[in-house]
């Protein structure tokens, strides 16, 4: 059976089986490479060489195939690129045999790979990290190994050269008997080794005739048992750079993915994947939000600017006949802190962290305000970063309070509330200038209360380091 019959049979039978190996494996094109060693995921594509295919068992051919189907389900192949391939195609592998555990690959676990079990389940980032630091130590301890054990070895190898000698000088009397019998016994020898190397002969003609039979070519004589490349596939040293080194980040075969996922989900047809791995699979829909490119990229949204007419500047269509012009940027900010009993000391400490964080991207002036249910103390104008702000209140919440505040003052051009979210939604703000950007305190509450919010501007959470 050829190699590509042998993957679509096993393919076939998760329709019913493995639905979600189905759907995954079927976004992709199943081509045959020649110059691959094992098979990869890559960019839309399995490639696999038909030789390793053909010399699995049916039991490693499906734990291969269900392997790189988890690879995929994880998305593996299509997060952003790191910087070395065989690290990340080692990581790779360590998260999926944990959820996995295939007993047939060689593949090693988190425990077997680190010694520890403190490691166990984790994620491919994590992996990915710790197994630097693991070579980097190992590096460290090579480079300082003890240089007594070098003159130790040194002082062995003299002592084995000296006995060498003292063997060879310590000969029998009777030497030249001996040589003739040694002369006669090679003579008998020789005789038995054309012997030995006629049968051989025979026997070598009659292995490559069965192995011609059996492949349509003659093949290299093994008298060990056939391998099956199977040390090649999971060794990142043999095959991880081939394997994982054009992995790179692809928005649109993730969605492709995170849409097959939803459809299991929804239809509850996992197959044989059991609870713990439907939660790592499921992770993997929630993008994670970093704030900080939310903040940076509603500090860009929000930037405005007066433009005005210089002589310092040439115009860009008439050179220096005409004035050029330059621009300013003029944006008024407005930070709005939930100082309510429901929100942590801690995370009144992030907030106002945040605030300061603002003026490393270009914001030349911030204002502050405090509110639960009304606003607290007097609007601060801060000009560069402050260590310390006194807060007054700590009541229940009130989101309306803002919305007023922004309604009277309209000329902010974006407001940022940083908040736990627990409070009744707040009418719809009158002034339409002034954009709005929810801020979270942790992603529970974020997950909570982000459906109803979401409808007065973007929501984003700080996540907890």
């Amino acid at each position: 059976m050829l190699a590509k019959e042998r993957i679509t049979k096993i393919v076939e039978k998760w329709y019913l089986l493995e639905p979600l190996y189905f759907a995954v494996w079927t976004l992709h094109k199943t081509e045959a490479s020649a110059h691959l060693k094992t098979i990869k995921v890559n960019n839309g594509s399995i490639y696999y060489n038909p030789t390793f295919i053909d010399n699995l068992t049916v039991k490693e051919l499906n734990e291969v195939l269900s392997f790189e189907a988890m690879r995929i389900i994880l998305k593996h192949p299509y997060r952003r690129k790191k910087d070395i391939s065989q690290i990340s195609y080692q990581a790779s592998n360590i998260t999926i045999q944990e959820y996995l555990k295939t007993k047939l690959l060689g593949f090693q676990s988190a425990e077997d790979y680190f010694s520890s079990y403190e490691y166990n389940r984790k994620y491919f980032e994590f992996y990915y990290q710790k197994i630097i630091e693991q070579e980097l130590d190992k590096q460290n301890n090579q480079n300082s190994q003890d240089p007594q054990d070098t003159e130790n070895n040194s002082k062995q190898e003299s002592e084995d050269t000296n006995d060498k000698e003292n063997d060879e000088n310590n000969t029998s009397p009777n030497s030249e008997n001996n040589s003739e019998e040694e002369n006669n016994s090679n003579d008998n020898d020789d005789n038995k080794g054309n012997d030995v190397e006629n049968k051989t002969d025979e026997t070598n003609n009659s292995e490559n005739k069965d192995n011609s039979n059996s492949n349509g070519k003659n093949s290299p004589v093994n008298t060990s048992p056939q391998k099956n490349d199977l040390s090649e596939y999971t060794d990142k040293n043999q095959t991880g750079f081939e394997n994982a080194n054009d992995w790179d980040k692809n928005e649109y075969e993730e969605q492709l993915i995170n849409d097959k996922i939803k459809e299991v989900q929804l239809s509850n047809s996992w197959g044989t994947i059991t609870g713990d791995i439907q939660e790592q699979i499921l992770a993997t829909l929630k993008p994670k939000v970093n704030y900080r490119t939310i903040l940076k990229a509603f500090r860009a949204s929000v930037l405005s600017n007066n433009r005005r007419l210089t002589r310092m500047k040439p115009s860009r269509r008439y050179g220096f006949l005409y004035m050029g012009s330059r621009r300013d940027f003029t944006t008024k900010l407005l930070f709005a802190v939930d100082i309510s009993g429901s929100v942590s000391s801690k995370a009144l400490e992030n907030a106002f962290s945040i605030l300061n964080r603002f003026f490393k991207y270009g914001i030349e002036e911030i204002s502050a305000i405090c509110f639960d249910f009304e606003i607290k103390g007097k609007l601060l104008t801060l000009k560069k970063a402050k260590k310390e702000i006194n807060i007054y209140g700590r009541g229940g919440t009130d989101f309306n309070a803002v919305i007023d505040y922004i309604n009277i003052n309209r000329d902010y051009d974006g407001v940022i509330i940083f908040t736990d979210g627990y409070a009744p939604s707040p009418t719809k703000p009158k002034n339409r200038k002034t954009k709005i950007l929810w801020l979270f305190d942790s992603e529970e509450n974020y997950d909570a209360c982000k459906d109803a919010l979401s409808k007065l501007g973007k929501v984003a959470f700080v996540k907890e380091s």
